[in-house]
């Protein structure tokens, strides 16, 4: 059975240095259903909806507003941030994750980190890809799969990866995150299966697995989740590109804009509940 260190709940950021311990350092024992089998139900459950609300409805080969609204809201939104944020409490309670591991940092370290991951990024596409010569539609698509984005960084990276990590810490810090890179790596490639038809060929799964390992590695090593969900959604962008309907590309629609919006103020929401109750303190170590 694995154990961790028990850290403070409330404590003061600084991204500087690495988490340390205040005081006594007390052992806590994570069991299997807290740490892995709630975070597996809730992926469960988000995969469902995705199938459900999109896969199901062929949603990125025909633009249809009202189903394009209920898969954004309730399987990105209410199961891809919420659920995760609730989940995610109690683990701050028991002293199994921190604001550092889940990606959680100041603001001004997050908005530098980024603007760089965009700018890269989108140096990338215009260079390397067709969408340099289609610029509404890198930003177009940009918008439609950044809900997605979000809602896969936090359930496979911030919610089942840190508790992964949690759950192996016993093996070591390099152990722990070698064996969340692979599990949430291979799980947001399986999630691909349950898109629409065109989002789902043969190939798919391998670049999308692909996908998923690169942003599983940029995760735990940036630990920022606007980042990270910005790279992941310029991954998706390059394995999806062409096979959506033109109409979410070619014109601008203010439905997409609008959820694209709203996850973004439903994720800084997330962090600022989380950074009011749940922070840590990081001190230099003592010597003993």
């Amino acid at each position: 059975m694995p154990f961790a260190w028990r850290e403070p709940v409330k404590s003061i950021a600084d991204d500087k240095k690495p988490d340390q311990l205040i005081g006594q350092q007390t052992v806590v024992r994570f069991s299997a259903s807290r740490l892995l089998v709630i975070p597996f139900l809730i992926y469960t459950v988000w995969v469902l909806e995705t199938f459900l609300l999109e896969g199901s409805l062929g949603l990125f080969e025909h633009y249809q507003p009202l189903p394009l609204i209920l898969y954004m809201v309730f399987a990105n939104i209410v199961v891809g941030i919420a659920v995760p944020v609730v989940c995610l409490r109690s683990a701050f309670i028991s002293g199994a994750v921190n604001m550092f591991q889940i990606g959680f940092r100041s603001p001004r370290r997050a908005i530098l980190v980024t603007v760089f991951t965009g700018l890269i990024g989108y140096l990338c596409l215009i260079t390397f890809t067709p969408y340099g010569v289609h610029r509404l539609a890198l930003f177009n698509m940009l918008m439609l799969v950044f809900p997605v984005a979000i809602a896969g960084v936090m359930v496979c990276w911030v919610l089942i990866g840190t508790h992964v990590q949690s759950y192996v810490r016993s093996g070591g810090a390099v152990s722990s995150i070698i064996a969340g890179v692979i599990v949430t790596g291979i799980i947001f490639g399986l999630s691909s299966v349950v898109h629409s038809q065109l989002l789902n060929q043969p190939d798919d799964l391998l670049s999308m697995t692909i996908v998923g390992l690169a942003s599983a590695v940029f995760f735990f090593s940036i630990r920022d989740v606007y980042a990270s969900s910005l790279f992941v959604a310029f991954g998706i962008m390059v394995v999806v590109f062409q096979r959506i309907d033109p109409a979410y590309g070619d014109t601008v629609i203010p439905l997409v804009y609008g959820t694209a919006a709203l996850s973004l103020l439903c994720l800084l929401g997330s962090h600022y509940y989380l950074y009011r109750n749940f922070f840590t303190i990081r001190v230099p170590a003592k010597n003993q």
